[in-house]
């Protein structure tokens, strides 16, 4: 559910893992135009959960990638982040796709021929450190991901939550703006208007996931990663005025 273009990133920044803890693992890349991230998250005896698998991706990325170790699932974190499935797939025959039961209709139809499971195949699999979390009120089946690391919890988002660096200009940018976007860390307003069937119950669900726990890291799909002893107070804000 991407809407903004690459602009002026460069080849480079595209081209490269960003690495947010080299011991477990857990990683991020970004691909195509929309600026989408991939991340890899390390869960045990080589194995790697994927979450928004994407493609295109350099050669080179796919071999770093395996110097962590196999892709062992394929995390689906919505019904629209499905572009890289069959690819992933394709290349990790043995990896298991899964998603969260209200995305899976769409995506069988998105990418035919393939098994997708069920969050409760992957939830079974995961060790201690590592948790789903999905929203009840969404419409798209969103789910993210808590993930231990040494520096403290790290929350991985797909479209709820964004930290767009800056909006594109022209008429695309007039558009996006007239939508509720804007720079910096908020609640997707596309999200919230048209996949959140209960936004009171929304916002409740991701509030008691912060007294849950509070991360010091949060990495999205859409944006830049933020750290710090900020992250939760940060995200209890824009959670609370959604």
């Amino acid at each position: 559910m991407g809407v903004f273009d690459s602009g002026e990133m460069t080849m480079s920044a595209r081209d490269s893992w960003e690495v947010f803890d080299d011991e477990r693992p857990f990683a991020g890349v970004i691909y195509g135009r929309q600026r989408v991230r991939t991340v890899v998250i390390g869960i045990g005896d080589g194995g790697l959960l994927v979450f928004s698998p994407g493609v295109p991706l350099a050669e080179r990325l796919w071999s770093e990638l395996e110097a962590w170790g196999r892709p062992r699932f394929l995390l689906a974190p919505n019904h629209f982040h499905n572009a890289g499935l069959a690819t992933w797939k394709s290349r990790y025959p043995t990896a298991r796709i899964v998603a969260h039961p209200t995305a899976l209709r769409r995506l069988r139809k998105k990418v035919p021929g393939v098994e997708i499971d069920d969050l409760t195949v992957l939830e079974a699999a995961l060790p201690a450190g590592v948790r789903v979390f999905s929203p009840p009120s969404a419409k798209q089946g969103e789910t993210f991901v808590s993930v231990a690391t040494k520096d403290g919890p790290a929350w991985v988002s797909c479209d709820a939550i964004i930290n767009e660096r800056r909006l594109p200009g022209g008429l695309a940018g007039t558009a996006i703006r007239l939508l509720g976007f804007r720079a910096g860390l908020m609640t997707n307003p596309v999200f919230k208007r048209i996949f959140v069937r209960d936004k009171s119950a929304y916002k409740d669900f991701v509030l008691g996931e912060l007294d849950r726990e509070a991360p010091r890291m949060f990495v999205p799909c859409h944006g830049d990663p933020l750290r710090g002893d900020d992250v939760a107070s940060r995200l209890r804000a824009i959670t609370s005025a959604a």
